[in-house]
């Protein structure tokens, strides 16, 4: 699917897209460690360029809709990006106006994929988002980092109440707990505990939800209506992550064991109970 996608139509659109993205980061980074133009100029630039890039999407969407929206994608990709070095990498926004600006950007972005009906912005977008920390960061707050992906997910959690869009949701969880495990293997120490762990039972309870929405949002009659990725993938990889934060604590991953079997008994039977007959 990802061949078809990339080579079926607008291949050129979207590999420029892909390079224009990569650029931007790489730009960024290579121009802090030589010290060219102020970083408000920098940031400026950027935020500017993927502004024009969706605008000019937008305005191209009734002709030319595949490549209108390749460019809508990339042009937000590049603002989260441009947002995310401005909180984390160079420090220009505080964090809380910073987040303030990327929950308005998410939702914006959510309800202009929902309104186009476009779930391809939707993933270009989101991937995007997600490799941002990967290109630019320079090793800051975890916290920042997980609060930005926080925020990411709530976008996909949004999109997921009105659209079945299961590629969407897959890169959603993919991205969060891969970049999650690899911070993980190379950064966590027990003194990060109490600020990892909310994030952890925050995206765990995000991405079990989303496949109840998902599974609501489809036909009973299709094949398919459950994603079973999501459904089996996240408590593996949550628990397996939740082992790794409570294995010095004393009957820690005993108690995380009967919380999540309890949480996943009662999810079972209020679903039983109301979508017995989708469900």
């Amino acid at each position: 699917r990802a061949k078809d996608w990339l080579l079926g139509g607008n291949t050129v659109a979207r590999l420029g897209i892909v390079v224009l993205f990569f650029g931007v980061a790489f730009f960024l980074k290579y121009a802090v460690e030589q010290g060219w133009f102020p970083t408000e100029l920098r940031l400026a630039t950027a935020a500017l360029a993927g502004i024009a890039l969706t605008a000019i999407g937008w305005r191209m969407l009734e002709r030319r809709r595949g490549y209108a929206l390749a460019l809508e994608g990339g042009g937000i990709g590049i603002v989260y990006l441009t947002v995310f070095a401005a909180i984390d990498t160079y420090g220009v926004l505080p964090p809380g106006p910073g987040l303030v600006l990327m929950v308005v950007l998410v939702a914006l972005a959510s309800a202009l994929a929902v309104f186009q009906d476009a779930r391809g912005l939707a993933v270009l977008a989101a991937i995007g988002g997600f490799l941002a920390p990967v290109l630019i960061s320079r090793g800051g707050s975890h916290v920042a980092l997980f609060t930005y992906y926080a925020v990411l997910n709530l976008g996909i959690l949004g999109i997921a109440w009105f659209r079945a869009w299961r590629e969407l949701n897959l890169v959603g969880f993919v991205f969060t707990f891969v970049i999650g495990a690899l911070w993980g293997h190379r950064f966590y120490q027990p003194e990060h505990f109490w600020t990892t762990e909310p994030f952890l039972v925050f995206f765990f309870l995000l991405y079990v939800a989303v496949p109840v929405l998902f599974s609501r949002r489809q036909p009973a009659h299709l094949r398919g209506y459950v994603d079973g990725s999501l459904v089996f993938g996240v408590p593996l990889v949550a628990f397996t992550l939740q082992h790794a934060l409570v294995r010095d604590t004393e009957y820690g991953l005993a108690i995380s064991a009967a919380v999540v079997g309890l949480f996943y008994a009662a999810l079972a039977t209020a679903l039983w109970q109301r979508e017995r007959e989708r469900a």
